[in-house]
């Protein structure tokens, strides 16, 4: 179905060249006059306003004003012949305008507007339905915990049965994370367990450093949903190294934690994830950078913040180590030489320490992925992911235990494709 714009100009010739031009790839409903285009848009609202700024009846700014108590989503673009800089700027206040373009206008100038402001709207409408399902995922564990609170009241005699209520209860939660988690990681592509991987290791980094499980727990959504709010094109972006995007393009890099917190603050269970995703910052350039200021707020801010930095360090260090930052696969080691340059501006270096000693050092005590380069497989390790060969096809799956030969094939996959390996196994 192609996307509906309305025009409106009281010119006869401005209406049907520009129909003429928006007719092939829109659905164009034109008119000459402002209140019955207005009359029209209340029983039909469309995805684009495309009108003049000066017209007998209303004008332009009167017409986009009431356009917008309509339908706030609808996108709206001012086309005028005047350059009057104060009826422009009301335009924006009054009618919420979109997109201000002058008479005569470049064609292509104006489909490549109407594009980005459709796709603009798409974004949009994706981020209100994955907020919507959140909520009623969120009313359907409420829901389940009133039944099992009422469950738990009326047998509080039988202290097994209520043990028992509690952990269906837990299941029922945990059911309901893992649900969540798998479509978001379905929607933004993650093939690589890359969302998982960050959470479990930023959990075990957090615990290793406090003792704050409220805190800790928030911070395991918290990486598992910091990519929420990523919209199709920012996806594909995400595929791109940073380094080899443009400038506008890394924009979107920066603005993440603003808007997937901002998804996440809807459900009240996943508020303090969103708190900590609010403060997450990338190294390669965010608002969120300079945290240093953060310091001496009260313990539970503190505490947010230094799960932040966590979340921060453990997202960078998954991606530099498999090329999404600079293209290139890095070891570990390397890694971690990068991070103790930045480690006393960024994120502390009793941190960066603590977690290079959890990666280069697994202990049995906790399960999380660890990255390793194929020299440094053992015998007996547990591939955490599968493994796949130049071909894109299923050389090793997750779940298998190394053997020589599977090392050696390994070995020979990595001088074939002639480029650096990371293998995840887990840590026992």
């Amino acid at each position: 179905m192609k996307p509906t714009i309305l025009l409106v100009d009281d010119e006869q010739e401005i209406v049907r060249a520009l129909k003429r031009l928006l007719m092939k790839n829109y659905h164009v409903h034109a008119f000459n006059e402002p209140l019955k285009a207005l009359a029209f848009f209340k029983e039909s609202p469309t995805h684009i306003i495309l009108c003049d700024m000066k017209m007998p009846e209303m004008t332009g700014v009167e017409l986009l004003k009431e356009a917008f108590q309509i339908s706030p989503k609808s996108r709206r673009i001012v086309l005028t012949g005047y350059a009057d800089a104060e009826m422009a700027q009301a335009a924006i206040n009054l009618g919420h305008v979109h997109a201000y373009l002058g008479k005569p206008w470049n064609n292509d100038y104006l489909i490549q507007t109407i594009e980005r402001l459709l796709a603009e709207l798409k974004a949009e409408n994706k981020r209100l339905s994955t907020i919507k399902k959140l909520k009623e995922k969120n009313q359907y564990l409420q829901n389940k915990t009133d039944e099992e609170q009422l469950l738990n009241t009326e047998m509080l005699s039988n202290s097994e049965e209520v043990q028992q209520q509690n952990e269906r209860l837990i299941g029922s939660h945990n059911d309901l994370v893992n649900l969540s988690a798998n479509l978001i990681s379905s929607h933004t592509q993650d093939n690589n367990g890359h969302a998982r991987r960050i959470a479990q290791q930023a959990r075990v980094l957090f615990n290793r450093l406090t003792t704050k499980p409220e805190v800790s727990t928030a911070l395991y959504l918290a990486g598992l949903f910091y990519r929420i709010a990523l919209t199709e094109q920012e996806i594909n972006l995400s595929k791109v190294p940073f380094n080899d995007l443009k400038p506008q393009q890394q924009h979107f890099w920066q603005k993440l934690p603003d808007l997937s917190s901002e998804i996440l603050s809807e459900p009240p269970m996943f508020s303090a994830s969103a708190s900590i995703v609010a403060n997450t910052y990338f190294v390669w350039g965010s608002k969120h950078c300079q945290v240093d200021e953060l310091d001496g707020l009260e313990e539970k801010t503190g505490a947010i913040v230094d799960a932040a930095k966590v979340l921060s360090l453990v997202v960078f260090f998954d991606l530099y180590i498999s090329g999404q930052i600079d293209g290139e696969s890095h070891p570990p080691l390397q890694a971690f030489n990068n991070l103790s340059r930045l480690a006393k501006k960024l994120f502390g270096q009793s941190i960066v320490n603590e977690f290079e000693k959890m990666i280069c050092h697994p202990s049995g005590d906790n399960l999380y992925e660890v990255p390793k380069t194929v020299s440094q497989l053992k015998v007996g390790e547990i591939l955490a992911q599968d493994v796949f060969d130049k071909l894109e096809q299923c050389l090793l799956t997750r779940h298998t235990e190394l053997t020589e030969m599977y090392i050696d094939s390994l070995k020979s996959l990595q001088e074939e494709t002639k480029q650096k390996l990371i293998i995840y196994t887990h840590s026992t």
